[in-house]
């Protein structure tokens, strides 16, 4: 939802660079970007510190220490479904439609 909000608050902007010239794909691989790598960041380490969190309570808790790494294959299958899915639900957000009114009203 933020990253929508974000997009319909940067219309001005996009469209004042897609008017001097930057291509539709470039603008799409952009926006893509800035959605993808800071979720993906985010989710990568939670997963790690998370892993690590789980190892210091195995550690501390005095119990046998056995690294169990049953669940990470799911968590990390999911991690890359959820940054797909934002990558592809970011790729609409750029307009092909320019539309100078949007400049005007700033």
């Amino acid at each position: 939802m933020s990253v929508t909000d974000r997009a319909v608050e940067r219309r001005a902007q996009v469209t004042a660079v897609t008017l001097i010239g930057a291509r539709a794909r470039t603008m799409r691989a952009v926006q893509c970007a800035q959605v993808v790598l800071p979720l993906g960041l985010g989710l990568v380490l939670a997963l790690v510190s998370g892993k690590l969190a789980e190892s210091s309570y195995l550690i501390t808790g005095g119990g046998a220490i056995r690294w169990d790494t049953d669940g990470v294959p799911l968590l990390v299958l999911a991690t890359v479904g959820v940054v797909a899915m934002a990558a592809v639900g970011s790729l609409p957000l750029v307009g092909r439609r320019i539309d100078p009114e949007l400049i005007r009203r700033d």
